[in-house]
């Protein structure tokens, strides 16, 4: 294959990968009409609450697991300060007022690879479909803390157990600011912040990137493949396969090589649900007439 083929090849799937890094979610929304407000003020109003309904859903897609009505209200509310951040785009389809109330049909364009990174550092993307088990211990906290640590650990998805190999400690100071230390394995991270959802932020952030800790929840693979018809067939599965949020969390193409009349095209993958990849894998590319094998690197 050409150098010039090549390049044309990666620059095609750069824009594929840009196009999957969004997504469109069509929500409605109820606002109660204000006399004290105007129909502008009212229509912004109406337009943030769709904005956080996308993003609600646009996340559910994104997690391999369940997310509880509990979870998610949650959830929302945890972001709604960057909410700004996530939205790259509205159409209204309908708008009118019946009764006492304005009505909206909104298609809201999210930006998915924004909101992916949250919810991976947060801990809600490999917490889904199970908790993750820590031990924790305060110092200096107060009864009003505690609510709000009950609502950090629904919304990252930690569960106390005083066996877990991974640990916390929070230590709220004199001057009412607060320290964090995390230890898993040999891992140790201490930061400092003006609040307990700050330290909680950062401690977890931390943890959920560290390369050790996703080694324990994730699994690589390598997806070979053979007999595509063109090579539009396979810039097609790259963008769909990137778009398997649920499925894959990363993955990158390795090769394309020409096999006269076919083609041959291999992947790596990482995922948290091994089982559910193979599944999809299997019912997609057999259909088509691609052969696959998908292997588990191993270091």
């Amino acid at each position: 294959m050409s150098i010039y083929r090549i390049l044309l090849f990666s620059l095609v799937f750069f824009l594929l990968g840009l196009s999957s890094a969004q997504a469109w979610q069509q929500v409605q929304v109820d606002v109660e009409l204000d006399e004290d407000k105007s129909f502008q003020e009212l229509q912004q109003q109406g337009l943030r609450s769709g904005y956080s309904q996308a993003v609600i859903r646009e996340s559910q897609r994104i997690v391999p697991g369940e997310l509880s009505e509990k979870r998610k209200e949650m959830l929302g509310e945890h972001l709604d300060w960057r909410i700004d951040d996530l939205i790259l785009g509205y159409r209204i389809f309908s708008r009118e007022e019946v009764d006492d109330r304005l009505l909206m049909d909104l298609e809201v364009n999210v930006d998915t690879a924004a909101l992916r990174s949250i919810l991976q550092r947060t801990g809600v993307y490999y917490t889904s479909t199970a908790p993750w088990k820590y031990d924790l211990s305060t110092r200096g906290s107060g009864p009003g803390d505690f609510g709000m640590l009950q609502r950090l650990q629904t919304i990252t998805g930690v569960e106390v157990d005083s066996d877990a190999p991974t640990s916390v400690s929070l230590t709220r100071r004199q001057d009412g600011s607060w320290s964090g230390v995390i230890d898993y394995k040999d891992i140790t991270h201490e930061v400092t912040g003006g609040n307990l959802y700050s330290v909680w932020s950062d401690l977890w952030a931390f943890f959920f990137t560290r390369p050790e800790v996703m080694s324990e929840m994730t699994m690589d693979f390598t997806l070979k493949t053979t007999g595509w018809a063109t090579t539009d067939a396979i810039m097609h599965f790259d963008e769909m396969i990137l778009s398997w949020d649920e499925k894959v969390e990363k993955g990158s193409i390795l090769y394309i090589h020409t096999d006269v009349p076919s083609y041959r095209a291999g992947w790596t993958l990482t995922t948290l649900n091994p089982d559910l990849l193979k599944k999809r894998l299997g019912e997609y590319l057999p259909s088509r007439g691609v052969y696959h094998t998908i292997d588990e690197n191993t270091q």
